[in-house]
């Protein structure tokens, strides 16, 4: 665990996801519509001096690796930008959990507008205990990105999520 957004006030304690970095290429991701792993590490080097990241154009999307999860709130960061139209396009971001009955839910959990250069994301935000949906421990928890709108491209690298959250 660490503190990877601490020089931007954020105090949380973090882990990488699992391939969080995308230096294992596009291993555990499920992407499609031409997501793809590209040549190019986040700015800031969170994770360490890594070469790739994740290239997401209109159309796509990529669901992380599943991860064990046992109550959602403010529950992951990551480091993106908007390499598109940047006033008519954003980033989506769904928390997916699957309980231990098999039941999917899908909690937005936050979307992000972005800038032309590198900047870590907003803490991701799912509400999942609201509704009672976690009393019992989630088998696989998974984020989900989709750029939206027009002239959509975005790239993302270094997911983090809370173990405490995830775990």
């Amino acid at each position: 665990m660490s503190r990877p957004f601490l020089r931007w006030l954020d105090p949380i304690q973090y882990t990488l996801a699992p391939n969080g970095g995308f230096e294992s290429g596009s291993a555990g991701w499920r992407l499609t519509g031409g997501a793809t792993v590209v040549s190019g590490n986040e700015s800031f080097n969170l994770s360490g001096p890594g070469r790739h990241s994740l290239y997401l154009p209109g159309g796509s999307s990529a669901t992380s690796p599943a991860m064990c999860v046992e109550t959602l709130d403010v529950f992951a960061r990551y480091v993106a930008k908007n390499r598109g139209l940047i006033a008519l396009s954003s980033l989506k971001v769904d928390a997916i959990v699957r309980d231990s009955v098999g039941h999917t839910f899908v909690m937005p959990a936050g979307v992000n507008t972005g800038g032309s250069s590198w900047a870590p994301s907003l803490p991701a935000i799912a509400l999942l205990d609201i509704l009672g949906l976690l009393k019992r421990r989630a088998d696989d928890g998974f984020v989900r990105f989709q750029p939206i709108g027009l002239g959509a491209k975005w790239q993302i690298d270094d997911l983090y999520v809370d173990p405490l959250k995830m775990g």
